[in-house]
């Protein structure tokens, strides 16, 4: 357990003292470009890779966030995703341009669940950013990406889509980002690399 928490303080100051926050470009020097994704609906994930935050994340993907809404007014598809500043909504324009590759994914579920999850994830804007990766909670008064996107579905009744729920060396109690993509319960129906 020493051994755990040991890397985990090292993980958190290599985050806390990274330069690249999820509201950045992920590259620093340019935004990236991807096609628009076409036929989402409420309850898709959208997923990305940051090939900085690579260094520190397990598994290629190293962030993730839910399709809320359709918002008319600026003909834009809503994220909610769990950011440095918290737990925030972003235009899908936004975090497609920080991420060098991006996917979008479903969950094997009814659509009333996956409205369930993103009614529970809208509940938590404004909820701060919970840096102990190494766990996760369903009902917590912060998050991280992944924990929130995960928490949503378990909360909506949905699927475990976190494709290792137990203990592993790898993600230890937590849920990262590359383990919702790799769940048998989702699937990609968008895809894209830089």
């Amino acid at each position: 357990m020493k051994r755990v928490t040991t890397m985990v303080g090292i993980l958190l100051l290599l985050v806390t003292l990274s330069p690249v926050s999820a509201s950045s470009s992920s590259s620093g020097s340019g935004d990236y470009y991807h096609p628009y994704p076409t036929g989402l609906i409420p309850g898709d994930i959208v997923i990305g890779h940051n090939p900085i935050s690579d260094l520190i994340i397990p598994g290629y993907w190293t962030h993730t966030g839910l399709i809320a809404y359709y918002n008319s007014s600026i003909g834009e598809w809503m994220v909610i995703e769990a950011t440095f500043d918290g737990v925030v909504l972003t235009p899908l324009s936004e975090f497609l341009k920080r991420y060098d590759t991006v996917a979008v994914l479903r969950v094997a579920t009814t659509d009333t669940v996956r409205w369930k999850a993103v009614i529970f994830a809208y509940q938590q804007l404004g909820k701060p950013y919970d840096y102990a990766w190494y766990t996760k909670q369903v009902y917590g008064d912060k998050y991280y990406c992944s924990e929130l996107v995960w928490a949503s579905y378990i909360a909506a009744g949905g699927p475990d889509i976190d494709a290792n729920p137990g203990w592993s060396w790898t993600y230890a109690y937590g849920v990262a980002p590359q383990e919702i993509y790799d769940d048998t319960d989702t699937y990609v129906i968008y895809y894209d690399g830089s």
